[in-house]
């Protein structure tokens, strides 16, 4: 996984994923000033720490399980711990919501989904990105992962997938596939738009030639191909 530099460098690197959705949910909210948002899984809290300074505003907050969180993260004061299940947050006061690979990790995603819907105002906007459960391999674009971890990874997924165990609730690093993705998000947002080929042209333009991204997102391909899918919907009004 690539990690972009924001021209402050008072900003922490983050994956191209983060910017991407930073750049989507800006088309979207763009016209509001110092938008309230919150990244669910938020992990260190860089990615919040981005999402704040791109977005120019104090108001975006990350929630995980785990307090391990970056120095960047609490310097900015805007990270706390909190169950995806059950978000310490109140009803109705978020403009946006972000989801980095995390909802894969959550016992119960439908039940996450809810929070986030419950969070999220009347209209706001929701990104998320997760593995592709239908993939060959995946791990290849970990920044942080050397080539015996990705080898051992993805030896470890084939084992699951091999004994019937490849799911999320019995412990792997399963993902949702496409279909099952938009499927969980239309119970309950609207205007479902599923990213992935988006994201893939936007990560790797000028990096792999046209013709070799046009194969990787073939239709009939694609599904086996991309190691995670991305899509962005809305909450409705």
């Amino acid at each position: 996984m690539t990690l972009c530099q924001c021209s402050d460098k008072s900003v922490p690197p983050v994956a191209a994923m983060v910017v991407h959705g930073c750049t989507a949910l800006r088309q979207r909210i763009g016209r509001l000033d110092r938008p309230a948002g919150v990244v669910v899984g938020c992990g260190s809290g860089d990615e919040v720490v981005y999402l704040r300074h791109m977005l120019r505003s104090d108001r975006v907050v990350g929630v995980d399980m785990l307090p391990a969180f970056s120095n960047a993260a609490r310097r900015e004061s805007c990270v706390a711990m909190g169950d995806a299940q059950s978000l310490p947050l109140e009803s109705e006061a978020f403009d946006f919501a972000a989801a980095f690979h995390s909802l894969e990790h959550v016992g119960d995603p439908r039940r996450a989904l809810g929070e986030i819907w419950r969070v999220l105002r009347p209209g706001a906007w929701f990104y998320v990105g997760v593995p592709n459960k239908s993939r060959l391999v995946g791990y290849l674009g970990s920044f942080d992962a050397t080539t015996w971890q990705k080898i051992t990874w993805n030896l470890t997924d084939w084992k699951a997938r091999l004994l019937g165990r490849f799911d999320n609730e019995l412990g792997a690093h399963a993902g949702f596939g496409r279909l099952e993705l938009v499927q969980l998000l239309e119970e309950r947002f609207t205007n479902v738009q599923l990213l992935t080929e988006e994201f893939v042209r936007f990560k790797y333009a000028g990096r792999l030639p046209k013709r070799v991204l046009d194969l990787l997102l073939a239709p009939k391909i694609l599904d086996y191909a991309v190691p995670a899918h991305y899509a962005l919907c809305q909450k409705p009004r």
